[in-house]
């Protein structure tokens, strides 16, 4: 059976992410010829980074990256300074 040449629709669905605190937004949507990223800071969704990718997969990844990160952020804030994330003084 061949197959039909068909492009799966959710494919082409936007997908959004939310950091842990709910102050940031992670959005994944196509745009013309490319897949865009962008990180928006809520509750207005003022716009904070913007990129642009060849493929889906690529694009996200990054938006996993960047909820990482934010989130990552958010828990650093809370530790004293001295620390890292392992929790042992340097």
């Amino acid at each position: 059976m061949a197959a039909s040449g068909r492009r799966h629709f959710d494919d082409d669905r936007v997908v959004r992410y939310e950091t842990t605190e709910k102050d940031f937004e992670v959005e994944v949507s196509r745009t013309l010829q490319k897949w865009c990223v962008t990180v928006y800071q809520l509750p207005d969704r003022t716009t904070l980074a913007q990129d642009f990718y060849p493929e889906r997969w690529k694009a996200m990844a990054r938006a996993q990256d960047f909820l990482r990160l934010l989130n990552q952020r958010n828990r650093r804030e809370g530790q004293p300074s001295g620390e890292d994330e392992g929790g042992s003084v340097t």
